[in-house]
């Protein structure tokens, strides 16, 4: 997200972040690799996409927010899941548990 947008971590470009291919396996989002690079894990951002069908039930609902939010067209928002990672990394893999912050 550009600072301009309240970003925290800026880049000039997309390339400087991990990317990835987020698929629902077994019913596990699982994050691939898609350009090629082994990521060092020091990247300051990662975006990744997700299938139109795995991202559908992520959005499920968000009439509802959005109308109680009052959010109107490209109103920018931050959506704070308060989820926390686990994550152990090796140099190809990354294995992350998620929790709740108040567990």
């Amino acid at each position: 997200m550009p600072s301009l947008a309240g970003g925290l971590n800026p880049v000039s470009s997309g390339d400087a972040c991990v990317q990835t291919l987020a698929s629902k396996q077994d019913g596990t989002v699982h994050l691939f690799n898609i350009d090629g690079l082994v990521p060092t894990w020091k990247e300051v951002c990662g975006r990744s996409a997700i299938s139109g069908n795995d991202n559908s039930g992520s959005m499920a609902g968000f009439a509802a927010f959005n109308a109680n939010q009052r959010l109107l067209d490209r109103d920018p928002y931050w959506l704070n899941t308060n989820m926390r990672a686990a994550c152990s990394a090796d140099s190809t893999t990354v294995k992350c548990t998620m929790t709740a912050n108040n567990q």
